[in-house]
């Protein structure tokens, strides 16, 4: 088994603690981190959940609901 040492560093030691955006938990924060602020228990509640597309049926993955669907080419923002 192979094991590396994580060589991330901060630019301030003050970066390191934050509070969750949702609800308002300690975090301790890692260089590069990609929760956008939120903690474990609220991460899955800021990513939204998949819903049908209104053209077509298909299902438009949660993160990929702002570019519409990859089916039928529906656009939310289209009129």
């Amino acid at each position: 088994m192979l094991s590396f040492a994580d060589s991330r560093t901060f630019d301030l030691p003050d970066e390191r603690f934050s509070r969750c955006l949702f609800c308002g938990k300690e975090l301790v924060l890692l260089p590069d981190d990609r929760r956008a602020g939120a903690c474990f228990d609220c991460l899955s509640l800021s990513v939204r959940p998949a819903a049908a597309c209104p053209s077509c049926g298909a299902t438009i993955p949660g993160e990929e609901r702002g570019v519409g669907c990859a089916n039928c080419h529906w656009y939310p923002l289209r009129d």
